[in-house]
């Protein structure tokens, strides 16, 4: 269905019928409740959502040996990210959720001494995202530390810290 057609159909509706409506779509589907659930939810509502995103991302890098690091589930981090982006009614919220990513991907590069290109992806791709982000919602003064920092440490591939440098410069500078 067309959404010219769907916006037709509302119209003919009357007040009680828009609510049973409203009310179906909220028992069938289940993106529903989800989006309402964040739309009209507390503050907690969402901070519990993008903490257990975290945690996701976090299990997604955690490996147990430094002699041989399981490869980080690149992948999965990506989906998590996409899921979360969609749930999420502000558009700031994601900033922390892409910074914190990317602060993970490079602990685990610096930690375990991991260079692959797909984790040198998912730094580049989170911190652009991420400071896309800040300076679409001018929140450059409340991020700008954590920007630099991630920044600073990355020693371990010099076309990747010229490469966020040149996307820190964007925002930044």
């Amino acid at each position: 269905m067309r959404k010219s057609s769907f916006i037709k159909h509302i119209n003919q509706l009357e007040e009680e019928e828009l609510r049973s409506e409203l009310l179906m779509l909220f028992n069938k589907v289940k993106e529903v409740p989800e989006f309402y659930k964040m739309e009209l939810g507390t503050e907690a509502d969402r901070k519990r959502l993008y903490d257990k995103a975290k945690k996701n991302i976090t299990s997604k890098f955690a490996t147990k040996s430094y002699r041989r690091p399981r490869r980080p589930r690149v992948q999965k981090v990506n989906q998590i990210l996409s899921e979360t982006k969609a749930k999420s009614i502000f558009d700031y919220d994601m900033i922390d959720i892409y910074l914190f990513t990317c602060e993970t991907a490079v602990e685990f590069v610096w930690e375990y001494e991991f260079a692959s290109t797909p984790v040198f992806n998912v730094i580049r791709k989170t911190y652009e995202s991420a400071l896309t982000l800040i300076k679409l919602n001018s929140m450059e003064n409340d991020y700008e530390d954590r920007s630099k920092a991630i920044v600073n440490k990355i020693r371990f591939d010099r076309y990747l810290k010229e490469e966020m440098e040149e996307i820190y410069g964007r925002v930044y500078e």
